[in-house]
């Protein structure tokens, strides 16, 4: 597999995201920004690529299938690209070199959900998989410190676990468990609908121990909960994905522990426009604002993250991954047909680099800090 190594321009540029730069820290200035986001070049080459904000490519890892969410290091060395389900890969990328170091297999009758994270100390790497003999959610635990050697799993107390997060107290991991049977010998085939169970669950990482579980109304049964961002208060906000056309439910959600899930309305003229379907969620870089991304709309929707007052939408086509701007308010959002937007209250402006523009970016985004 090739694998397209670091040059010095490039590692220069992620060494100053990092503050790692001498001089750098001397001038006291801000560090740069880059985002990672899994990709397919010209040719349905899939990888991992690494933009700045001029949008020019910092690395490249090429990847054996389509990748999916991107999971970073506590210590900002590693990222793990997860493949998209039913896929049975990671990838863990050393940052610093730009290239794959280990690759993951998930155990016989596992396939990879998209998604994972580490420990708050680094020292675990968790991912949302799918046993599916048995058709239930199965969040899979390996030790970072040891070539990520699997060292065990716990329950994702539901169906089809898909995002995984950490809470602020470093302890309590967030589960949104799509509800969804599916199998690979059927590809990406629903095969419950009749029996949907969706949740959002909060469990404790260091024994899988039950903390909450959250479901929808039964009228709101065939919503999928799949994606999620974390505020610094603990607060989440999520997007989902109603499984079938003939009605159009709210799709974003705000939730405290403890409480109750709570909806977001649309605007009447947004709702039919985005096919019941939210493909990703992420913060401003301050926290102030989420982006809810709708791709079957081509459209990024954004929120006020303190009561969910809606802001507007953003148009991009087939616009799927959002990740936190460079500060403040800002939100950069990808695109399934090739470029990258910056946006702040001020409006969206594409990023000018020939890299990010000639790539077609896949569901998720996130920002190097």
């Amino acid at each position: 597999m090739r694998l397209t190594g670091i040059d010095r321009r490039s590692f220069l540029a992620l060494a100053a995201a990092f503050g790692l730069l001498p001089g750098h820290a001397r001038a006291g200035a801000a560090p740069h920004a880059v985002w990672l986001a899994a990709n397919v070049a010209p040719g349905r080459q899939y990888a991992l690529g690494a933009f700045d904000a001029k949008g020019d490519k910092v690395f490249e890892v090429d990847l054996p299938g389509r990748g999916h969410g991107i999971a970073l290091s506590p210590d900002g060395r590693h990222a793990v690209a997860v493949a998209r389900r039913p896929g049975t890969f990671a990838a863990i990328v050393d940052l610093f070199s730009g290239q794959a170091i280990h690759w993951l297999e998930t155990p016989a009758g596992r396939h990879f959900h998209g998604h994972g994270l580490f420990s708050a100390d680094g020292r675990l790497l968790f991912t949302s998989e799918n046993d599916y003999q048995e058709s239930i959610g199965i969040i899979g635990v390996w030790d970072a410190l040891d070539s990520y050697r699997r060292v065990g799993e716990m329950s994702s107390h539901g169906i089809e676990p898909h995002d995984i997060k950490m809470m602020p107290d470093g302890r309590t991991l967030v589960v949104a468990n799509g509800g969804i049977v599916t199998h690979p010998d059927h590809g990406r085939t629903r095969l419950n609908l009749e029996s949907m169970d969706s949740s959002l669950v909060y469990l404790d990482s260091r024994d899988g121990r039950l903390l909450e579980k959250h479901t929808l109304p039964a009228h709101l049964r065939l919503l999928s909960m799949r994606h999620f961002a974390v505020a610094p208060d603990g607060s989440i906000a999520m997007g989902m994905q109603h499984q079938t056309q003939t009605e159009t439910p709210p799709i974003v959600a705000l939730h405290q522990r403890g409480g109750p899930l709570r909806l977001l309305d649309l605007p009447p003229e947004i709702k039919g426009m985005v096919h019941n379907y939210c493909g990703s969620v992420a913060m401003s870089a301050d926290g102030s604002v989420f982006a809810a991304s709708c791709p079957q709309g081509s459209l990024v929707t954004l929120w006020r993250t303190a009561d969910g007052a809606y802001l507007g939408a953003v148009p991009v086509k087939d616009g799927c991954g959002v990740a936190a701007g460079e500060q403040g308010r800002q939100v950069m959002m990808t695109s399934g047909r090739n470029g990258v937007w910056a946006w702040s209250p001020d409006g969206a402006v594409p990023l000018p680099g020939d890299y990010v523009g000639s790539r077609a970016w896949d569901n998720h985004a996130v920002r190097l800090s």
